[in-house]
């Protein structure tokens, strides 16, 4: 089962989408109260692009992808870089940088069974910006502190 978490209008064919407002997806739902759509280990693959930066607690959204997400399973994260200026709207509650993701998970994190296998920084998905996002994934770290970053994705795998 994939899994299009706060699909919007971006409704994907053969994967159960969900999103907090009615756009004709197959689940309404709020991600900050426990996904009581989804049984435990049912999920192969989970997406959510501008969503995470809306929930109340990370924390909280990476204990449900744990505990949903099947052995073997990848949840793909796709926030705004907090230098995009749409980082700022008045209904996100968090901020994110490549170095969010880098140590995940710290000994202190809720959350010790999932594990970053890859951790970038985008400023667009089509030509020319492959070659860019290439270049500035080098040395992403240096890169954000220097120069923009349009958005960070991550993805984790389940232990």
């Amino acid at each position: 089962m994939k899994v299009n978490l706060c699909c919007g209008k971006l409704i994907r064919k053969g994967w159960l989408n969900v999103d907090l407002l009615d756009f004709g997806q197959e689940v309404i739902a709020d991600l900050n109260k426990p996904w009581m759509f989804l049984n435990n280990e049912s999920t192969d693959y989970i997406y959510c692009k501008d969503g995470l930066e809306h929930v109340d607690s990370v924390g909280h959204f990476l204990l449900e992808c744990a505990r949903v997400l099947k052995r073997g399973g990848i949840a793909e994260v796709v926030v705004p870089h907090f230098k995009n200026p749409s980082a700022y709207r008045l209904t996100h509650r968090h901020y994110f940088s490549w170095s969010y993701f880098n140590s995940f998970p710290e000994p202190h994190d809720p959350v010790q069974n999932l594990k970053v296998i890859s951790n970038k920084l985008i400023l667009g998905d089509k030509l020319p910006w492959a070659l860019v996002n290439y270049i500035m994934n080098i040395f992403p770290k240096y890169w954000e502190r220097l120069l923009y970053a349009s958005n960070v994705g991550v993805k984790l795998l389940k232990l």
